[in-house]
């Protein structure tokens, strides 16, 4: 079953996050695994953005780490100030896990440089 993670997002800033998948208290080796998230306002809602391993949005190393990275400019769009979102991995196998899964929360932006 797949952790759940409530995402804090400001929109209009750079979102950095990283993690690690960890089975039995080892990282996972993610070589040749591919992975993808969605983010949207509600289950089976408008899709708010699309990341995964092949747009640069979702970066797998090695060493069982998962960075999700989103541009200001993408979170500047956004006129939800929620939503859910989950994360997948797709092994070399093919085989899918969803590794977390929750709701965003969106923190309107008031400076917007105009």
């Amino acid at each position: 079953m797949a952790a759940t993670y409530r995402f804090n997002i400001d929109q209009g800033t750079t979102v950095k996050r990283t993690l690690r998948w960890l089975r039995d208290g080892l990282p996972v080796d993610l070589t040749g695994a591919s992975a993808r998230m969605e983010i949207r306002t509600a289950v089976g809602g408008t899709l708010l953005h699309r990341l995964d391993t092949t747009n640069g949005g979702l970066t797998l190393g090695p060493d069982g780490t998962i960075l999700i990275k989103i541009a200001p400019d993408v979170t500047t769009a956004w006129t939800a100030q929620s939503g859910v979102y989950d994360l997948e991995v797709v092994d070399s196998a093919g085989q899918v896990t969803r590794l977390i899964q929750g709701q965003v929360s969106i923190s309107p932006e008031v400076t917007t440089g105009v």
